[in-house]
């Protein structure tokens, strides 16, 4: 057994049984079932033609955030879809979103959402929704004959399989596999019915006005290039947390290794998890990787131990945990990289010598971190500094031009 072998997952293909609307396999990271003590669920499927998906509901004390963007992440841009989302405090007074662009989608506790109507699906699209809890859960609304209303609460740890009572529910969708059939019949779960013909009953009735009080919760995606040549798919999709989005509680995005490279010194996060996600860059089928990666994880700088990845991974950084630098070598399909940050301000902690020979711990933060050429702007990772060395990387103050820049 390896040092570090707990904060290590090596993702499984996981199988969906919604006929061809998704495409096979998928790759999902379930929490505390796949890690013990993490604080994520995540995956990413592929939609390949128009459908209804999931049911009204809310989590009561957890964000959550839904991404839809294209289906390889080396184009990450091409998207052609139309997509409908429903949103609100009230679940009797939801909105209509409609999204035709690469989109996040920010969900905040005990807000209302769903279902999802992909509407018209022009080129197959990715989404991924993105729970910082190690358990899912889903409380929804049921009226029942009476008049009386209940909220059903659906945890994954509680969650049976519908077939096989001894195991618990994977998400394969047998058991609501005729949902968007539209003879009226419905062979899955009886409990849940009633969620699927509410969710019908959304998508086919008039939402109501849009208030726009909810538009700060849709982000798109801004189209970014970055400067270091082919090392990396070009443009890529990134969010940036709270310098584009105020309140949110998340930041990440995919880099696209195309060849051998590497990344990053050696850090720590002081407070949060991060989850490094590497799969392959197509996500209709992220287990087609070819590629080998070394990360290091340690205690302490001193003493790392090289972790090597060979097939799609997610590893678990806990708080205080020193890791990178990622090597990609061997390169020869492209690897999505993909860092979870449960965070809106992506901040770490590195160790640099001073003059006087001794260690000094520097925090850095993406809200502070301002670019070497305009220190109006926020830093955006572009790596036009780094061909110059990257001497001028925040050595100026705020409030003037960069020390030795005339003022003329």
């Amino acid at each position: 057994m390896g040092r570090f072998d707990e904060f290590v997952y090596t993702l499984p293909k996981r199988y969906t049984e919604w006929g061809d609307m998704y495409a096979n396999p998928r790759a999902y990271f379930n929490g505390n079932e796949s890690l013990w003590n993490s604080n994520l669920r995540m995956g990413f499927s592929v939609i390949q033609h128009e459908g209804l998906t999931e049911f009204p509901h809310m989590h009561h004390a957890v964000e959550e955030y839904y991404m839809f963007s294209g289906a390889d992440v080396t184009r990450f841009f091409d998207f052609d879809a139309e997509i409908e989302m429903w949103i609100g405090e009230d679940p009797d007074e939801m909105e209509k979103y409609v999204i035709t662009r690469p989109t996040i989608v920010r969900i905040p506790p005990r807000m209302w959402h769903g279902p999802v109507n992909y509407k018209r699906v022009g080129k197959p699209v990715a989404f991924s929704a993105v729970y910082f809890d190690g358990e899912l859960c889903k409380i929804t609304r049921r009226i029942k004959g009476d008049g009386t209303v209940d909220y059903p609460y659906y945890g994954s740890s509680q969650k049976r399989c519908v077939f096989d009572k001894t195991k618990t529910c994977d998400a394969c969708g047998r058991c609501v596999r005729d949902y968007n059939d539209d003879n009226g019949t419905f062979e899955g779960h009886p409990d849940l019915k009633f969620a699927y013909d509410w969710a019908k009953e959304i998508a086919s009735s008039e939402p109501a006005p849009r208030s726009g009080k909810y538009d700060e919760l849709f982000f798109e995606y801004p189209v970014e290039y970055h400067n270091y040549g082919e090392i990396y798919a070009n443009p890529r999709g990134k969010f940036r947390g709270i310098t584009q989005m105020p309140k949110c509680n998340f930041y990440g995005g995919f880099s696209v290794a195309l060849k051998d490279t590497h990344m990053e010194t050696p850090h720590i996060h002081h407070a949060r998890d991060e989850y490094l996600w590497f799969i392959g860059s197509n996500l209709a089928d992220p287990f087609d990787f070819d590629a080998t990666i070394e990360l290091y994880l340690g205690w302490s700088p001193d003493d790392m131990t090289k972790i090597v990845i060979t097939e799609p991974t997610v590893v678990r950084v806990p708080p205080n945990m020193w890791h990178t630098p990622i090597n990609f070598t061997n390169v020869k399909k492209p690897v999505a990289f993909f860092p979870v940050y449960p965070d809106g301000d992506w901040s770490k902690v590195v160790r640099k010598e001073n003059e006087r020979g001794e260690y000094e711990y520097i925090f850095e933060a993406a809200s502070l971190r301002r670019c070497a050429f305009d220190h109006s702007k926020i830093c955006c990772y572009c790596g036009k500094c780094k061909k110059g060395g990257g001497k001028t990387v925040g050595v100026y103050l705020y409030k003037n031009k960069p020390k030795g820049e005339s003022k003329e």
